[in-house]
């Protein structure tokens, strides 16, 4: 019986990357935290995804390949620079740049790509939160084996 390729969860290995090159600069996260926690967590960039495909040539081929979609949102208090979402956002533009050929236990990431680059995404008015996103997108290939 042939045992089918597992695609690897691109969104976590996106989000394990990109924390681990942001450091203490911004918690990375999949989805945002409570409401009454949310100030005390910024900055913040919260990868959600959004689409992509699949390259499959037969479940069991070695060049199975995920092509996640993501939008990804940077979270900065406005106060004292106004800027500071989208300082965030042009860093992570950047750093997403240089994951090609970084790897996770469950994938490597061959490739990146932006569709497009940051832009305001307004929140409430008056909430002293600033947002700025963009869409990214990367390939992924399940880990090699070594036979």
């Amino acid at each position: 019986m042939v045992t089918p390729v597992a695609l690897p969860d691109s969104k976590q290995i996106a989000i394990d990357l990109l924390q681990t090159a942001l450091g203490s600069a911004a918690r990375v996260v999949g989805e945002l935290p409570d409401p009454a926690s949310f100030d005390a967590e910024l900055p913040l960039v919260r990868i959600l995804r959004i689409g992509g495909t699949a390259g499959l040539r037969g479940w069991a081929d070695s060049s199975a390949i995920d092509r996640p979609r993501f939008s990804v949102d940077c979270y900065a208090t406005a106060k004292p620079a106004l800027g500071a979402a989208m300082r965030l956002a042009i860093r992570v533009r950047g750093e997403w740049e240089l994951l090609a050929g970084q790897a996770t236990a469950d994938g490597i990431v061959t490739a990146t790509s932006e569709e497009t680059g940051p832009q305001d995404r307004p929140e409430e008015p008056n909430t002293g939160v600033r947002r700025v996103g963009m869409t990214l997108g990367m390939s992924v290939r399940p880990p090699r084996t070594v036979s």
